[in-house]
């Protein structure tokens, strides 16, 4: 097997999913979070694997250059990824305006118990 496009792209989802695997394992990557990313190696492999399954789809995307329909899954992926982080941050961005709320409530909440305790003793 001589080192091309096909092959380094093979070789390039191998190493990712491994590493994904790797940081999962470690804790450093939650598996809800990682749940993308091991699709997209899994799918990255099985299509640089296959050449004539990358050929038909470049022929039926109209794609002459067949290793640039992995560059485009790649660039399809990564723009849904980033919705999809975009919404998680959404998300959490709502939840800590919730907290910060909450919390300023209960710290006026104890500033005021702690005065009426200290305005009690000195009756």
């Amino acid at each position: 097997m001589f080192f091309n496009v096909y092959s380094f792209s093979l070789i390039f989802s191998i190493l990712f999913l491994v590493i994904i695997v790797v940081e999962i394992k470690k804790g450093n990557l939650l598996e809800k979070y990682s749940l993308f990313w091991i699709f997209f190696s899994i799918v990255m492999i099985v299509i640089s694997a296959n050449l004539r399954f990358l050929n038909l789809l470049s022929r039926m995307l109209h794609i002459y250059y067949a290793p640039s329909v992995l560059f485009l899954l790649g660039l399809l992926f990564i723009i849904s990824y980033c919705f999809h982080l975009t919404l998680i941050i959404s998300k959490q961005t709502e939840s800590i305006v919730k907290l910060t709320q909450e919390v300023a409530i209960l710290k006026n909440m104890v500033e005021k118990s702690s005065r009426d305790v200290e305005g009690g003793k000195g009756d």
